[in-house]
């Protein structure tokens, strides 16, 4: 997954090297969840695998360890962060429109 360019001070300066690292050493060229081969079809989607690196436990770009960090397929990523990812642009809109929670006072 492209990192967005407000994110990208947050990541560690060797992320290349760790992506790669994880991508086609550690994993083999290979998805680390559902096995999928990089650049070869995906045996469910049929799409085109591309491994990203996704942040497993912890999704801040700052816990970029080697025991935090997979070799997943387009499919597998997406899953994983499908949750986060709709919570954050729930709090992103929300804050976006000005229109934040209030609290609750009893009158």
């Amino acid at each position: 997954m492209p990192i967005r360019p407000e994110m990208r001070n947050r990541y560690p300066e060797d992320w290349a090297l760790r992506s790669r690292f994880v991508r086609f050493y550690r994993a083999g060229n290979r998805c680390e969840w559902c096995g999928a081969e990089n650049y070869k079809p995906h045996p469910v989607t049929g799409s085109k695998v591309i491994l990203t690196v996704a942040h497993v436990y912890d999704d801040r770009p700052e816990a970029a360890g080697l025991l935090n960090l997979a070799a997943l397929c387009q499919r597998c990523h997406n899953r994983h962060d499908a949750a986060a990812r709709r919570r954050r642009r729930r709090e992103r809109l929300a804050n976006e429109s000005g229109q934040g929670s209030l609290p609750f006072v009893e009158g």
